[in-house]
């Protein structure tokens, strides 16, 4: 029986027409950094040490899991992002960051080895990696002690916003940018568990002291006194902000300089594209994030209830980003979910209604939202293995080793 005559019968997300479309995906990035190549030799050497019956997934699956378990420690220890926590804490919260770096690079080089390479595994990846950036931004929120004003709202989109638009330009261009050359993720991973290390050295003060009680020199004169009282984490939020505006206004110009026929027909499907709509997703975005930072910014009433506002909007981000990257490589329409949109708004509502009690309310919405995000990644999940005829976690029979250059 071939492959796409396996169709499971419910096909709650995607069409025939969009597994079709999946099926002949090609993926193709650019953008990479001098230490990406100095770490290529290490990487081949790690993978060859995996046993061959390994499912690239798991691979990814298990840096996820390292990432869920000093998200969960931070959480416990740090439950309103400030405080002290123990230094072994945020040891743990820069080791699964490492761990999650370099397990999410040889993901790709075992299916390779063990010729188990298919959309399935490029989905779950990337799907792991939106999954991420709620579970990494939160963790350094804590580390960074940003407690719960507006600069852990501000720092938090300065994080999510760039990756997202990464997607959204790889949506509309076919290519996924990972730097500009000198700076990408390998660099952005290493920084934050230079960052968790330096605060289990030295403890979190450090974050919230003025920069220049840490610097061995005084502000000049002419420095403004906002600026000369501001905080190192202020000062670290702040270049986080910048590059990160840097990163989407050259997202936005590289999507809105192409015409709809810059695109390979392969890789256009049946894609709306063109300027238009690039607009319309980013009005759409506009919204998403705009109700995003509200949430983040909730008036607090019980403990705990700040960790659920963030996650409320963090599995929303996992979500739509995990839509926008299943529309691309099934080359179908993107629109955005609009039920988690609508629960966002009603936890909006309540905070000014009061008819539940907001930390109620929010944890409510966390488990809708939650229960709606499984229910998506893991129907999606099957749609694909049976379409394909694959496993998603098993390799049924691990073939003759393939070397990798």
């Amino acid at each position: 029986m071939k492959p796409e005559q396996l169709v499971v019968p419910d096909m709650p997300y995607l069409s025939e027409r969009g597994l079709v479309g999946l099926k002949n995906y090609q993926y193709h990035s650019s953008g990479t950094t001098a230490l990406d190549d100095l770490h290529q030799p290490f990487w081949n050497w790690v993978v060859t040490l995996f046993p061959m019956w390994l499912a690239p997934n798991l691979i990814t699956l298990l840096g996820t899991g390292g990432l869920v378990v000093g998200y969960m420690v931070s959480a416990y220890y740090l439950p309103e992002f400030q405080g002290v926590a123990p230094w072994w804490v945020y040891f743990l919260c820069g080791f699964a960051v490492l761990a999650y770096l370099h397990l999410d690079c040889l993901d790709g080089k075992q299916a390779r080895r063990t010729k188990s390479s298919s959309p399935l595994g490029q989905l779950f990846d990337h799907g792991c990696d939106a999954a991420s950036v709620h579970l990494i931004t939160s963790m350094m929120a804590g580390t960074l002690s940003l407690g719960d004003g507006p600069l852990v709202v501000i720092g938090t989109l300065a994080i999510m916003i760039p990756w997202f638009a990464a997607q959204w330009e790889e949506y509309h261009t076919g290519l996924m940018l990972y730097g500009n050359g000198y700076w990408g993720v390998t660099e952005a991973n290493y920084l934050l568990v230079i960052i968790n290390w330096i605060t289990a050295a030295v403890g979190p003060w450090l974050w919230a002291a003025p920069a220049f009680d840490v610097l061995p020199f005084d502000p000049p004169k002419w420095l403004h006194p906002r600026i000369a009282s501001a905080t190192v984490n202020e000062f670290v939020i702040t270049f986080v902000v910048i590059f990160g505006l840097e990163q989407v206004v050259g997202q936005i110009y590289r999507v809105f300089k192409l015409t709809r026929n810059m695109l390979p027909v392969d890789g256009r499907g049946h894609k709306k594209l063109g300027r238009r709509v690039a607009g319309a997703h980013i009005l759409q975005l506009t919204i998403l994030f705009g109700l995003g930072a509200a949430v983040m910014s909730h008036h607090l009433t019980a403990p705990g209830q700040l960790r659920a506002q963030f996650a409320i909007f963090g599995i929303v981000y996992a979500l739509q980003a995990t839509r926008m990257i299943m529309t691309h490589m099934c080359k179908e329409p993107f629109e955005i979910f609009w039920w988690p949109v609508t629960i966002m708004v009603l936890v909006i509502g309540n905070d000014w209604l009061q008819l539940l009690p907001p930390s109620l309310m929010a944890w409510a919405a966390v488990g809708i939202i939650l229960a709606g995000y499984l229910h998506y990644v893991v129907s999606v999940i099957q749609q694909i293995c049976g379409f394909l005829g694959i496993s998603c976690l098993t390799i049924p029979e691990p073939a003759k080793e393939v070397k990798l250059q």
